[in-house]
């Protein structure tokens, strides 16, 4: 790593707001999957294992940036869950359309 002359405090937002995300690129990849109904589940799993240590930086500077971190977060979790809704209902909707055709492709063939 090279020593740079740019305000180590913009870097540090930089950095945090690059992982942040990627946690959510990763995120969205799940959502899409099976664990869409799971965000909560998900959003658990990732705070809790959201925290790290900086050889040399002192436990304040440690604790506000994990809380930082979480902070940069929730946007994010509001974002997932926003479009997990969003698939859902149009997975909803899809399979409502599909239901009149099935029932009266049945009808059809009592008659």
């Amino acid at each position: 790593m090279t020593v740079s002359e740019n305000n180590p405090i913009e870097v540090a937002n930089v950095t945090l707001a690059s992982l942040v995300k990627l946690v959510g690129l990763l995120s969205a990849e799940l959502v899409v999957g099976k664990y869409r109904e799971d965000i909560d589940v998900l959003e658990s799993a990732i705070r809790r294992k959201l925290f790290a240590t900086i050889p040399g930086a002192s436990s304040e500077a440690t604790a506000e940036g994990v809380a930082l971190a979480h902070k940069l977060l929730d946007p994010m979790f509001r974002d997932l869950r926003a479009r997990a809704t969003s698939v859902a209902a149009a997975e909803q909707g899809a399979r409502a359309a599909r239901r009149p055709k099935a029932a009266s492709v049945a009808a059809a063939k009592l008659n």
